[in-house]
């Protein structure tokens, strides 16, 4: 009888049926994208040596698991209290805890849900403090002229208003900086964060990779500097040896060239003293 072949059973791949992009391009101009990503280096640069602190952008946060629709997807994200973010994308169900600081970028087609929509969605999640900012032009809030940059704290089902310094800046407690609009020309479409115990701004990715290649060119100087020094008090103490050792030759010489005038002074003295004794010697026997 024929032996029957039997296939091992294989398991389906593995998919997730959370999609964790939609195609859609993530920002709607390249200022809108550098406020986005200015603002999540400088965050990085600043959490860096914290491991428990996770900075993320544009990724869909799923809030009902079960239901791949209910989902947000943040301009930018801070989150305490979590190992790594997720590799694709944030359930909450999954991460045990909701962002703790949500920033999003204003733009005319966002605006509106930003405000309204979203804000109720974060506050329902948990979102302890929701921001805004419009890198160019002012927020379109009822109440609100000329306001670029907006911040709020979670307070029952929405968010008290954080109130702004005299310097435009206002205090995140979450993240425990003071955020502004960048006031300098060419760059008020980005944030400035700044350290409110020192009054510093926090360097941004790029002026923190142009201090570490100035750090290292300056390190590199030094190196060559002292190497140089090295060498230059190397080659001074093997002239100076060479002195020493020539003089010490020196020396030698004329000590032996002393010697030997010494011994021929000697010697001629004897021959001198031996001539008077025999010049003597024969007087005597003469007479």
């Amino acid at each position: 009888m024929d032996a029957t072949k039997v296939n091992p059973l294989q398991a389906p791949p593995v998919t997730d049926e959370y999609p964790y992009s939609d195609g859609k391009i993530m920002a709607e101009t390249p200022k809108h994208l550098d406020a986005i990503f200015f603002t999540m280096g400088t965050l990085r640069n600043w959490f860096a040596d914290q491991p428990r602190v996770q900075v993320g952008a544009n990724m869909f946060v799923y809030y009902q698991e079960g239901d791949k629709t209910k989902r947000l997807t943040p301009d930018l994200f801070v989150v305490r209290g979590l190992e790594a973010l997720p590799e694709r994308s944030y359930k909450l169900w999954e991460t045990g805890r909701p962002p703790t600081f949500v920033l999003e970028v204003a733009s005319p087609s966002t605006e509106q849900r930003d405000r309204g929509e979203k804000q109720a969605l974060y506050a329902s999640m948990g979102v302890a403090e929701y921001w805004r900012f419009n890198p160019t032009g002012f927020l379109n809030d009822p109440g609100l002229e000329e306001v670029r940059l907006a911040g709020g704290v979670l307070q029952g089902l929405g968010y008290k208003p954080l109130e702004s310094e005299p310097d435009g800046s206002i205090h995140s407690e979450v993240l425990g900086l003071d955020i502004r609009v960048d006031g300098r020309r060419g760059k008020t479409h980005l944030l400035r964060l700044r350290d409110p115990v020192t009054r510093r701004n926090l360097l941004t990715y790029r002026e923190s990779e142009q201090g570490r290649r100035e750090a290292l060119l300056k390190l590199q100087r030094e190196r060559l500097a002292r190497h140089t020094a090295e060498r230059h008090q190397d080659a001074a103490e093997q002239a100076q040896l060479e002195a020493e050792r020539a003089q010490h030759r020196a020396e030698r010489e004329a000590a032996r060239a002393k010697r030997d005038a010494e011994e021929e002074i000697a010697r001629l003295r004897a021959q001198v003293a031996k001539l008077k004794g025999d010049q003597r010697n024969g007087l005597a026997s003469k007479s």
